[in-house]
């Protein structure tokens, strides 16, 4: 078992389209909710406007507490739920969901699959002892509380923490420990419980250690810069059984999409060319361009990629055969990604007639 307590002056709030938010605490802590790659997630928020859209997160169920204010959510094509202060809703992030009213709330996010639930806590001046349920069907348990308003003392397994107004306190624990909560002063907490199981190779990239550059990353980098062309895979077999992870990849296309290599290949060979012409004879020059092309074949080309990709850069290529569920899971959705497609259907995304065509093109070619 082991606890955090997130203090306000801590907290950080970010400007979200109907209002603000603070998120309070992630699971797990270095997880970005931009990127959605977080199993659960609490959070603060206010709908300063009278009509609210929220964001659709088809992976996540969620439940909302209104701490201020009064609400109606309408979740498009579903139903409506209208809510008090300390009432709350529980839906699919999926859901095309309205707003409409003024208020501050309180989130859980969780990742389906798993299971949360919130409850208000009404102090008392005695000390209460709180109940931790168990659910075999998961393996970690999370209990979270936030002080809405007013201020206590929590007892977990006999350490007591002081907890204030808009403080928020997480405590994490495997389903078989033993876990002793109890609480007594004045005002309301708001209570989470996260039932989840976690596996890190399921949900998250495989994290390598970087490293110093070495002679094998520039051996790497010779490999990499000179696969980049269409039907590299009939030269390089091998490509065939390789997969170049998230970090590798942007790195990557970082590079090409600039055409960076290119430019300078051919500005090498025009660079040359232009040197030798005038005083040599044509044969001289084409010597001189084709020495260029392999300079930049075996050197430049490689150390622009030895600028920009990870190290060690031969671990973040992977056999197929052996990736994890979560490197499967981005490799699909690869395959299925036509990402000569997608830039030209953002090009011409404001032209509906022109997007179109362009469907009815890519069913009929090899884009």
């Amino acid at each position: 078992m082991e606890y955090k307590l997130y203090k306000k002056a801590d907290q950080r709030t970010s400007i979200w389209s109907g209002g603000t938010t603070t998120q309070l605490a992630i699971f797990p802590a270095d997880s970005v909710y931009m990127e959605r790659n977080f199993v659960w997630r609490l959070s603060t928020a206010t709908c300063e406007e009278e009509e609210s859209t929220f964001s659709r997160l088809p992976d996540f169920d969620r439940i909302l507490m209104v701490l201020k204010g009064n609400v109606i959510l309408a979740h498009q094509d579903v139903r409506v739920a209208k809510l008090g202060e300390m009432e709350q809703d529980s839906f699919d992030g999926a859901y095309r969901t309205k707003s409409f009213g003024v208020i501050t709330d309180y989130n859980l996010m969780i990742r389906k699959g798993n299971k949360g639930a919130l409850e208000p806590v009404n102090l008392e001046p005695n000390n209460m002892i709180l109940e931790c349920p168990k659910d075999e069907n998961y393996s970690l348990y999370t209990t979270a509380f936030y002080c809405k308003e007013g201020f206590c003392t929590l007892s977990i397994n006999g350490e007591t923490v002081m907890i204030s107004q808009g403080d928020q306190i997480v405590i994490d624990s495997k389903m078989d420990e033993s876990l002793q909560l109890s609480v007594m002063g004045e005002g309301t907490l708001v209570r989470a419980h996260i039932w989840f199981n976690y596996e890190s190779d399921t949900m998250r990239p495989t994290y390598i250690p970087p490293e110093k550059t070495s002679f094998d990353d520039f051996l790497t980098c010779m490999y990499l810069a000179n696969i980049q062309f269409r039907g590299a895979g009939f030269f390089f077999k091998k490509l065939k059984t390789q997969w170049f992870d998230e970090e590798l990849s942007k790195a990557i296309n970082k590079i090409e999409n600039i055409y960076l290599t290119f430019f300078v290949g051919l500005a090498g060979a025009i660079a040359a060319g232009a040197l030798t012409i005038n005083s040599c004879s044509a044969a001289v020059c084409a010597l001189a361009i084709i020495a260029w092309l392999i300079v930049d074949i075996l050197i430049v080309s490689p150390l622009i990629y030895l600028a920009v990709v990870p190290k060690p850069t031969r671990k973040h290529i992977k056999d197929i055969s052996q990736l994890t569920p979560y490197e499967q899971a981005v490799r699909e959705k690869e395959l299925g990604t036509n990402v000569r497609l997608e830039k030209l259907m953002k090009k011409y995304e404001k032209s509906g007639r022109m997007a179109e065509q362009i469907r009815d093109a890519e069913k009929n070619s090899d884009l």
